[in-house]
């Protein structure tokens, strides 16, 4: 799957490298135009978590007015988000894409010879052999296992400090030595370590700083956002703990991934978490005042016009099962242990049965609700 991902990412890799002759901008172009293509997902994120900004206030009221009634609180912010046209889980696509998208930038990184140079599997192989034997010539420890790791990162960095290893291969150190792959001393292709084999050369010390320097701007990125947070939506900022130690958490992570993978990775991270923090800024900035205000009456008529989602329609279902359970004197749980025979006079078929009746009658209120084809008996066997 991420090869997949991988190939049209070389194939745009590829032709900016051709224009501009450097990894490393090709790099940074290649963030930017990854950042203009997902800038209509991240628009509609923030739009919609501006609107949720909107909403506070109301979610106050709501926790005020039913402060020991958990269940209360969630079954009437669940309303005020289906009248409000407010989806709290958007955004997680984007999360998900901007994974999918680093795992492909990995898969380039890693291997160069591949999606940029173009190489076949055929010249690489025979590239490896090659190497595989001078290392073992050399009595390098474990060679076969270290080319394994990372072999295309392997082949050009010793096609550039041992070519005649690749004589019988016409042409091939040569190609590799003018793919300039460092980038304001960054050597965009190598791991950092705190163990560098050369000892501490301006290389070894440029790529350890590199992950350093990524972290410090995701860890900008993270206080900006929480700074326009409490700004903009007080009772999230406050509740969200766990939310909040993930996101300081992250530069941590950002270090530690950085000091294991290609400089390449750490280097697009870098770019990326620069554009991501200027568009940010920049829809903050747009997305306030009068005009957000425009924005969300909008967002509401289309979103209303549509109907409810499918979401919405299973947690009114639940809302509906759990109050008429309430109402019956049928514990929360009921659905998840069932009682004993004889408690509460009921054996544990007649209980079932019960729930069945419930499970049916909420589904058909739902139906005629929304005006659909009420389900036949059969179809709520089958569930």
């Amino acid at each position: 799957m991420f090869s997949l991902i991988a190939i049209p990412f070389g194939w745009i890799m590829r032709l900016i490298y051709q224009v501009v002759h450097s990894y490393g901008i090709s790099i940074l172009l290649f963030s930017i135009i990854v950042k203009l293509v997902t800038l209509p997902s991240t628009y509609k994120m923030q739009v919609n978590q501006a609107r949720l900004g909107l909403l506070s206030p109301k979610l106050e009221r709501i926790k005020k007015a039913f402060p020991n009634n958990m269940q209360r609180q969630q079954e009437e912010t669940t309303k005020l988000y289906s009248e409000e046209g407010v989806n709290p889980g958007s955004g997680c696509l984007g999360s998900l894409v901007t994974l999918l998208i680093v795992l492909g930038v990995y898969r380039v990184v890693m291997q160069p010879l591949t999606f940029i140079l173009r190489f076949s599997g055929d010249t690489i192989n025979s590239a490896k052999d090659l190497l595989l034997t001078w290392m073992n010539g050399q009595g390098i420890e474990n060679a076969e296992r270290t080319l394994n790791v990372r072999p295309e990162l392997m082949l050009l960095s010793y096609a550039k400090s041992n070519p005649e290893i690749f004589s019988p291969m016409e042409g091939f150190a040569d190609k590799l030595n003018n793919f300039k792959n460092t980038f304001l001393g960054f050597d965009l292709t190598g791991i950092p370590s705190l163990h560098p084999e050369n000892g501490w050369t301006l290389t070894a010390l440029m790529l350890v700083l590199l992950p350093v320097l990524a972290a410090v701007a995701n860890l900008i990125m993270t206080i900006v956002t929480q700074i326009h947070n409490k700004r903009t939506n007080p009772s999230a900022a406050q509740t969200g703990g766990m939310m909040n130690l993930l996101l300081y958490a992250s530069p941590l992570m950002t270090i530690w991934f950085g000091m294991s993978f290609p400089a390449g990775v750490t280097f697009y991270w870098l770019a990326n978490s620069v554009v991501s923090l200027v568009v940010q800024i920049l829809l903050y900035r747009w997305l306030r005042g009068e005009r957000l205000e425009q924005i969300n009456q909008k967002e509401k008529a289309k979103v209303l016009a549509k109907g409810p989602s499918w979401m919405q329609r299973m947690m009114e279902q639940s809302q509906q099962l759990q109050a008429q359970q309430a109402a019956a004197g049928v514990r929360p749980d009921a659905n998840r242990t069932r009682y004993s025979d004889g408690d509460d006079g009921m054996s544990r078929k007649e209980r079932a049965e019960y729930e069945r009746k419930l499970i049916e009658a909420a589904r058909r209120r739902a139906a005629e609700k929304y005006g659909e084809e009420l389900p036949s008996d059969s179809d709520f066997d089958e569930g």
